[in-house]
């Protein structure tokens, strides 16, 4: 039986687990660059979202102040998300999303404790531990006490290289769906030209002058969670232009107004309207009843198809158009009246059908791909299951007596 030990002792000694930059302020160019969780995907940081700010915000929270290798974890929102700092990013920092934790290379690799944090262990005690009424997270000092199994040095790099080998395949499958996802985009630059340019000379409208219907999802749904019921539309069900069913929550929906709001249909366009902006997906016919999270938004489309409406929103330039309209700075955001104020191009009815019918075609080849990618998916968590297995008990137990111990707002 592995150690238990508490991820604060796995830090370099006298760097401590902590958390950035509490208000960034808007970008500044040349700035000191600094993550977001929404930056966060797959071990990596993209780059070319990173946002900058001044060297004196910097230079106060010059405590989280990041060094290649560091390990970086989400405790707002999406919570648990990992990612390894690049060279690139070598004296940039975080937000108050995120803390920053700086693996002690003489006790733990690296790579070992990102796969750990990712771990049902841990994920469970992140569930025990979490807390707000709106958007979860996690207490730094909470962080700190998280508890983890230790085995020696070389059985962590074995358990690391099985992992990533597995890994290895399951990106694979992933890049054969984001070949797919690119023939689309090719196809939409093909018949509407860049909307940008507008070379075609398409009307441009405002968003809202094309939609029927607006609104955002419902909050404060947790005490209506099942195993069974009506879908729960969350973000990471929605990805850029489709529908991600693999990991679905269901609800005993209450029989309310805003439960009947918040019911998707056939057809209805899903924005995601915090953290990850810009994602985009169409409610396909012959979905079972489902309803919509509060990052989410529905788009009912009135003279366009929706087809193309979710592309175009998923498109660079609509992706360019949303980025534009945040102005929350740390935690990304838009109201309806952002959503309302986006200009569209709006081709004729034929050419998006047109659209409609190849974007249809593209996909059922793409189907094939997506079996596959959700089979790997499958067997990597049996294999991560089994890695750290007689983890998720002991880790548990912790998690539900450290909860009871630390109030939510203590050892910030």
């Amino acid at each position: 039986m592995w150690p238990l030990v508490t991820l604060d002792e796995l830090a370099v000694p006298d760097v401590p687990i902590v958390y950035g930059i509490l208000k960034p302020g808007p970008h500044t160019p040349n700035g000191v660059p600094y993550v977001r969780p929404s930056e966060m995907a797959e071990r990596e940081i993209r780059l070319a979202q990173v946002r900058r700010t001044t060297a004196e915000i910097a230079h106060q929270f010059r405590r989280s102040t990041l060094a290649a290798g560091d390990i970086v974890l989400s405790i707002v929102g999406t919570i648990g998300k990992v990612a390894f700092v690049p060279r690139e990013l070598e004296g940039g920092n975080i937000t108050q999303c995120s803390v920053r934790i700086r693996p002690d290379r003489s006790r733990v690799e690296p790579r070992f404790l990102a796969w750990a944090l990712e771990s049902p262990g841990l994920r469970m005690q992140y569930d025990a531990l979490r807390f707000g009424s709106g958007v979860p997270r996690l207490n730094v000092g909470h962080v700190r006490m998280l508890t983890l199994p230790l085995p020696p040095v070389t059985e962590q790099r074995r358990i690391a290289d099985i992992l990533d080998k597995a890994d290895a395949v399951r990106r694979k499958r992933r890049k054969a769906i984001a070949l797919t996802e690119e023939l689309l985009r090719s196809t939409f630059l093909e018949m509407f030209g860049d909307p940008v340019t507008n070379p075609k000379r398409w009307a441009v409208r405002p968003l809202g002058e094309v939609l029927s219907f607006l609104t955002s999802g419902s909050r404060g749904w947790a005490s209506h969670y099942s195993t069974t019921g009506e879908m729960f539309l969350r973000i990471q069900n929605v990805g850029a232009d489709f529908l991600d069913l693999s990991d679905v929550a269901f609800v005993n929906a209450p029989k309310t107004a805003e439960a009947k709001r918040a019911q998707v249909a056939a057809g209805d366009v899903l924005l995601s309207i915090t953290a990850d902006l810009g994602r985009t997906a169409v409610v396909p016919t012959g979905l079972p009843r489902a309803f919509i999270n509060q990052h989410l938004a529905i788009l009912r489309p009135n003279g366009v198809e929706p087809d193309y409406l979710s592309a175009f929103l998923a498109s660079p330039a609509g992706c360019r158009q949303l980025g534009r309209l945040d102005r929350h700075g740390v935690k990304a955001g838009l109201n309806f009246d952002d959503i309302r104020s986006v200009s569209v191009t709006i081709p004729n009815v034929g050419a998006q059908r047109a659209f409609a019918y190849a974007k249809a075609r593209i996909r059922e080849h793409g189907c094939s791909s997506h079996r596959a990618a959700r089979l790997s998916d499958r067997l990597f968590a049996a294999l991560v299951q089994r890695m750290f297995r007689g983890m998720p008990n002991a880790a548990l137990r912790h998690g539900r007596a450290l909860g009871a111990r630390i109030l939510p707002g203590e050892l910030r």
